[in-house]
């Protein structure tokens, strides 16, 4: 029978108290900074936050695990390079997938390209039926299905000629935590119609969910302005407008 001293059993359990102090202390701060990077994100679209947050997290867990390799006496020199080294891979293997993601949420606000719009992009011609993570998807005059993945909107020459595309806003809006969508959308409205001079009266203007990640809800505004010319200043003037009607309503919710 093996006797294990008690000063041995002491250290044993002092030793644990530390890792467990320690990954304690990771899962606090990955939360308060998930928690944190969402109000300071509140106007990026809420999958990138997610996406963001979700990073950040992973961060934070492996310099606590980085911590608790340290403590016990480890080396983490070829953590360090195994870690280094799946982190390029990653990048490497997933390059043209995470150009197409983030081209994605250029698409309508600052590419005006939406689902039923008649576009060119990249020699090809179509009607938009579907812009996805990857690839917008096209109804082609012969019928033919075509995917054109995001990333070519960036790099080169889109051509929309779809009725009105001159004059229509795209605005995103997140929505705070908590707030009724119905008093959203009906504030968002009201304050629509302090424009409406200024708008085609032809086409009010429409609210729709573009998108849910938990709790975090994305709206859609979408209108036309009444001169082309005059579009961006009219969309810069009613995206401050909306910014400042949600942190009021942020406020009013803390």
């Amino acid at each position: 029978m093996i006797a294990v001293e008690i000063p041995e059993i002491t250290a044993i359990v002092f030793s644990l108290a530390i890792i467990a102090a320690i990954l304690l202390a990771t899962a606090l701060i990955s939360r308060l900074v998930s928690a944190l990077l969402r109000r300071l994100l509140y106007r990026v679209p809420p999958l990138i936050v997610e996406q963001v947050s979700r990073g950040a997290s992973i961060f934070i867990w492996l310099v606590g695990i980085l911590l608790v390799v340290n403590y016990l006496g480890l080396s983490l020199d070829l953590l360090l390079l195994i870690l280094a080294l799946a982190g390029i891979a990653f990048l490497v293997a997933a390059r043209d997938v995470l150009v197409n993601v983030a081209a994605r949420y250029f698409m309508g606000s600052f590419i005006p390209v939406k689902v039923g719009d008649d576009i060119h992009v990249a020699g090809q011609r179509g009607k938009v039926i579907e812009i996805n993570m990857v690839a917008t998807v096209l109804w082609g005059e012969d019928g033919s299905v075509i995917t054109v993945p995001n990333s070519l909107f960036l790099r080169h020459t889109s051509v929309n000629v779809s009725p009105y595309a001159a004059q229509r806003i795209v605005i995103p809006i997140a929505v705070p935590e908590g707030a009724d969508i119905a008093t959203v959308e009906a504030e968002i409205l009201k304050l629509c119609n302090k424009y409406r001079t200024r708008l085609d009266q032809r086409f009010p203007p429409m609210i729709t969910v573009k998108d849910r990640v938990q709790r975090v809800v994305e709206l859609e505004l979408s209108l036309l302005a009444a001169e082309p010319e005059k579009r961006d200043v009219l969309k810069s003037e009613l995206e401050n407008r909306i910014r400042d009607l949600m942190e009021r309503m942020r406020g009013s919710k803390g």
